[in-house]
């Protein structure tokens, strides 16, 4: 299934959550896919200690703190079992959540209107 974000488009081809996160230091929640199970890799710390790193997530939405975004998020999770019930190749979230809530090292992308498709 494909994701198209607000940032891009997200493929899952492996098993995955999707799960809601809120961020700690920050007003921020995200809705993500997390691979169940993946390709890990070795890494090493400074000391040369190694560590296995398991996949990482991927957002799909980002949400600022505000009164009616419990409501939002579940609107947005609704779709997306929508798209997984009804085994769909393509969900798009990219008027979910909101702009200002990614990281400006994001780069949010203008996606042409619906309603008029390039040509």
């Amino acid at each position: 299934m494909w994701f198209k974000t607000r940032v891009g488009f997200v493929g899952v081809t492996l098993p995955s959550d999707i799960l809601v996160q809120k961020f700690t230091n920050v007003n921020i929640w995200g809705i993500a896919v997390c691979p169940r199970s993946g390709p890990e890799i070795s890494v090493k710390n400074f000391l040369g200690h190694e560590s296995k790193v398991a996949s990482p997530s991927s957002y799909l939405a980002m949400f600022s703190d505000a009164p009616d975004m419990h409501k939002t998020i579940g609107e947005c999770m609704a779709q997306i079992e929508a798209a997984i019930r009804t085994k769909a190749e393509f969900c798009d979230l990219s008027q979910s959540g909101d702009p200002q809530a990614w990281k400006k090292s994001w780069q949010q992308i203008q996606w042409p209107s619906q309603n008029n498709p390039p040509q």
